[in-house]
């Protein structure tokens, strides 16, 4: 099943482009809230991560999930100048998370993050930010010490920019270079 979110800026038969209807404020970063949620931020972090390298469904799923905190990022009802009832019709909405991203513990100090995500449609909107930033919040209010992630090599400013520092060779992970990086709470 394919993304039925338009691959250029503009929504079909509106000549409108999606910056014009959405904005950062429009979308909501929050734990997943139930059952069918989590279904479909696994739908998302397929569509992002494993379909593209040519994976089947359920790669995008491993272990830890059952364990892990998840983050969704969703557009709420109010896009500009609509109820969201045009587009679920049109079905440009028809992959609710637009955004994800988990994190682990991996011991009492040090947390995990993994799989963020987002729909090719809705980056360079600050939407990984939102994520990422929601996470270091939490982690910090756990009073974690330290996060970890794998970043991508075509990643690395973003998280960066985050505060995220590179440790380590690049090693390949499912064909693409990746690094290790960390960030480090302030004591």
């Amino acid at each position: 099943m394919e993304s039925k979110i338009p691959n250029s800026g503009h929504f079909p038969q509106s000549g409108v482009s999606k910056e014009a209807l959405f904005s950062t404020s429009q979308i909501e970063v929050r734990l997943v809230k139930d059952e069918k949620e989590l279904d479909d931020m696994f739908y998302q972090r397929w569509l992002v991560l494993r379909s593209p390298l040519g994976m089947e469904r359920g790669s995008e799923k491993d272990k830890y999930d059952d364990s892990a905190l998840h983050l969704v990022a969703v557009c709420n009802n109010r896009v500009k100048g609509s109820d969201n009832n045009f587009f679920r019709r049109k079905k440009i909405l028809s992959v609710p998370v637009i955004g994800s991203a988990r994190l682990r513990l991996l011991s009492p100090e040090l947390g995990s993050i993994a799989y963020v995500s987002v729909l090719e449609e809705f980056r360079n909107q600050g939407i990984g930010t939102k994520l990422m930033e929601k996470f270091i919040e939490i982690a910090g209010e756990k009073k974690y010490k330290t996060l970890r992630l794998n970043a991508r090599i075509h990643s690395l400013n973003f998280y960066k920019r985050l505060g995220f520092v590179e440790k380590g060779k690049p090693s390949d992970f499912l064909g693409i270079p990746h690094i290790l990086m960390y960030y480090h709470f302030r004591a």
